[in-house]
């Protein structure tokens, strides 16, 4: 057992800049010393759980899933630097050897600050064994780190989440895909095969409550983003989520699931609150839980509690895109452009490289900078097809329109295979037909422009029967149609959208709703109503920002006018 230690705990930590804990591990990948290699999935899936079930105990700190994954089994490892970038006292690594129905798992404990190895043991029995053998050496590290466990807690951690072992591999291949699904540059895709690896663990073991909460969230992701908004997948969501209530009512996993489907599907932000209480006390060191939280408490206009929420689920996962990327987004949201690039000087400082990172760092410091060139650069060095989930071909498509360089939006735009693309918010899909839109409107071609509209408008209303009064859509549908010459059934089209979606209902949806309005009057010649509302929106958090107005096309029809250059000069840089 680990003596108490005093100032070894103090180190600060890179990801984080505060103190380490002495209560504090991350659980690297084991390597997969089978020779069957197919088995890499068994020993990511071993590493996993023994991580969820220490991420159990509320007297530790446990990095999730996501953060721990970079760093690979089978390569050399510098774990000194991985305490600092992961804000870690103690590391546990190990390895996996599985030959037909033998099990052999090692695992060693490593104080991160001085490399010095604190403890190690070596699991020799059937693979039948595996749970057993994740809860003893779980309770281990719970007693080597001192950490108070509660019986509680004690009795989570030795339930099986299922008696198949092959259905355990499918759930954790499931889980892997919905963890990183911010990674992936084909988002539904993506769920859709984790949807089938879950689908096939629960046809094994229709018992198993895990694989359930996946699925629930697999397919709360779909409905939520629009990839696939048909009744049928609300239905399925609704359903997983269900069956995981009924098979385990006190299930900490289970009541997260329906938290998630009561805000992704169904819009009920106090219900999903009252699940997340019911969940929290289970998940002391769940990521996706303050994200979700934060998410929330965002929309409910309580942005000091989503600060907290989005800071705490970096903290417990410092290179998870979805955590540090919402906290960014909340200080973007605020108008406060440098913390929005701190957080991504931490990300970076915690050993994130990927591109991901760099492209949104360039992209905040546009925004709060007005100059354009660190972006340009960044995408001038990036492949045209490096699109994660459709977010960089709209900004190339403005940043062009910007300087004035036509041919090259064209360009961007003509060269990007996708259909539909997330601007600057991520949680909507604007049809390509939109942009196309854009650049005829901002050259001043009206018969592009005109035929390009025609064709947004059309994949809109098809939205709108799968998905009937959905507020984000009818704003953006209101600004075609502002663009069609439709004045009146533009402007009746984004009042009800306001209607549909107020700001004291989701003051995140409620103010780009507004935003849309604001468009609506601004390209009907309303502009009166267009800056008085604008004066009104700079006041609320949200995406309208100095740059924006300035220097995009859209609010072109607004400049000159003394007030909308009054305002725009009161938000420039200090």
């Amino acid at each position: 057992m680990i003596p108490p230690t005093g100032s070894s705990s103090a180190v600060p930590a890179i990801a984080t800049g505060l103190q380490v804990s002495n209560k504090s591990i991350a659980v690297l990948p084991f390597q997969n010393l089978s020779d069957d290699k197919e088995n890499s999935y068994f020993a990511d899936g071993v590493q996993d759980q023994i991580l969820t079930n220490l991420a159990k105990v509320s007297d530790l700190k446990v990095i999730s899933h996501t953060s721990v994954r970079q760093y690979k089994s089978g390569v050399n490892r510098n774990l000194r630097e991985i305490g600092q970038q992961l804000g870690v006292a103690y590391i546990l690594e190990g390895s996996v050897q599985r030959a037909s129905d033998r099990l052999r798992i090692n695992a060693e404990l490593i104080d991160a600050r001085t490399d010095t190895h604190i403890w190690a043991e070596t699991y020799d029995r059937k693979a039948a064994d595996l749970f057993a053998i994740q809860s003893e050496l779980a309770q281990s590290i719970v007693g080597q780190l001192q950490a108070k466990l509660s019986p509680e807690q004690k009795a989570e951690i030795e339930t099986r989440p299922t008696h198949d072992l092959v259905a355990f591999e499918l759930y954790e291949q499931g889980k892997e895909i919905v963890d990183s699904y911010l990674n992936a540059e084909d988002v539904r895709t993506a769920l859709l095969k984790a949807l089938q690896a879950l689908d096939e663990a629960t046809s094994r073991d229709s018992n198993f409550v895990l694989a359930y909460c996946y699925a629930t969230r697999a397919h709360d992701l779909l409905y939520f983003f629009d990839l696939d908004p048909a009744p049928t997948r609300l239905l399925l969501a609704e359903a997983a989520a269900k069956a995981a209530l009924r098979l385990q009512p006190d299930s900490a996993e289970a009541h997260f699931a329906m938290a998630d489907y009561y805000f992704r599907c169904r819009g009920d932000y106090d219900g999903a609150q009252q699940e997340l209480a019911i969940a929290r006390r289970g998940l002391p060191n769940s990521t996706p839980l303050f994200i979700l939280s934060g998410y929330i408490n965002r929309r409910q206009n309580h942005w000091p509690e989503a600060e907290r929420d989005f800071s705490t689920a970096v903290r417990l996962d410092p290179r998870n895109p979805n955590a540090y990327n919402l906290l960014s987004d909340t200080y973007v949201l605020k108008r406060q452009f440098s913390k929005s690039v701190s957080v991504y000087d931490r990300v970076l400082a915690a050993g994130e490289r990927t591109p991901l990172v760099r492209f949104r760092r360039a992209a905040v410091e546009f925004y709060g900078s007005g100059d354009p060139k660190p972006l340009r650069d960044f995408l001038a060095e990036a492949p045209l097809e490096l699109d994660f989930a459709g977010g960089w071909t709209p900004v190339r498509v403005w940043l062009a329109l910007i300087g004035g360089n036509y041919a090259e939006a064209e360009r961007v735009l003509a060269a990007s295979p996708r259909q539909d693309f997330q601007d600057i918010d991520l949680s909507f899909y604007y049809p390509k037909a939109w942009f196309e839109a854009m650049i005829g409107r901002a050259k001043g071609d009206t018969a592009a422009a005109q035929a390009a509209f025609e064709n947004a408008r059309l994949i809109l209303e098809q939205r709108l029967t799968v998905k009937p009064e959905h507020a984000r859509t009818l704003a953006v549908l209101a600004q075609v149609d502002a663009n069609l010459g439709r004045k009146e059934q533009a402007l009746r089209e984004a009042e009800h959208a306001v209607e549909l979606m107020p700001v004291s209902k989701d003051i995140y949806d409620g103010v780009l709703v507004l935003e849309g309005l604001a468009q609506v009057y601004t390209w009907t010649g309303e502009r009166d109503r267009a800056i008085e509302l604008l004066q009104k929106l700079v006041t609320m958090p949200g995406y309208i920002s100095y740059v924006r107005l300035k220097t995009y096309p859209t609010w072109s029809p607004l400049r000159g006018d003394p007030r909308f250059e009054q305002l725009v000069a009161s938000m420039a840089p200090k």
